[in-house]
């Protein structure tokens, strides 16, 4: 697959869903998953520092992990 092909994809999606959402949209959606993101942080922070032994959420950082990308993307639709 092409890597352009995939970008132009992406590109395209990323301007169906600001013409669907509008300015105003996206910065609510970019203040609900940076709200998101910091909650699961704290929850990640707050089971590991509660415990002599640290205990790895992976789940967690993974959801972690795509919702900044997730937010690094509308970022860059505003």
């Amino acid at each position: 697959m092409n890597v352009s092909l995939l970008c132009d994809w992406f590109q395209d999606w990323g301007n169906a869903i600001k013409n669907g959402l509008g300015q105003t949209g996206l910065i609510i959606m970019l203040v609900v998953l940076g709200s998101l993101a910091l909650l699961i942080t704290w929850n990640i922070l707050k089971a590991s520092l509660g415990k002599t032994k640290v205990k790895i959420l992976w789940g967690q950082i993974v959801l972690l992990i795509i919702i900044i990308l997730f937010l690094a993307w509308f970022f860059t639709l505003v």
